[in-house]
């Protein structure tokens, strides 16, 4: 996931999304890349990937097209969310919303598989989700709010 931290500096939330997800695969490991290891190294390569990743996954523009537009009063089913997004996507995507009606799209989460390396594998779709994934926690209709953006923040070259 690639986005700005609402609670804490941008540094934060590199640091928790890769404890979270680049802990867990084994190709990142020091010694797997011999002599020519130097400190840091996988970390590069697990954000260099995650954004070449994220750069294929234009998850706005494809709510867009299947007519889902961020508004604050509009509603839509969680299953034509998500059916467009995985029409989009080809694989499983997992969507988390917040509010205490569990109703406000919060992240999209798309599930790959890696053949190979991180650093030169293919990322392959998946079709399925494992028994100890999240299917997610939002209600069956969501709302889909306009972001918010602080004042000249917004709209900036090179933003994401």
């Amino acid at each position: 996931m690639v986005s700005n931290n609402l609670s804490g500096p941008n540094s934060k939330l590199w640091s928790q999304q890769y404890n979270r997800h680049a802990s867990c695969i084994n190709t990142l490991s020091p010694e797997c890349y011999g002599d020519a290891y130097s400190q840091g190294m996988e970390v590069v390569d697990y954000f260099a990937r995650t954004f070449q990743l994220f750069r294929t996954l234009d998850t706005f523009t494809t709510l867009s097209l299947a007519g889902i537009e961020p508004s604050p009063d509009a509603t839509f089913s969680l299953a034509s969310v998500r059916k467009a997004l995985e029409d989009y996507s080809g694989g499983r995507v997992v969507l988390n919303c917040r509010g205490p009606e569990k109703d406000v799209l919060h992240e999209a989460l798309y599930a790959y598989f890696v053949q190979g390396s991180l650093q030169s594998g293919t990322f392959v779709p998946a079709q399925t989700l494992g028994v100890k994934s999240s299917r997610g926690n939002c209600a069956d209709s969501v709302r889909y709010l306009p972001k918010k953006c602080k004042s000249g923040t917004c709209g900036r070259v090179g933003e994401l």
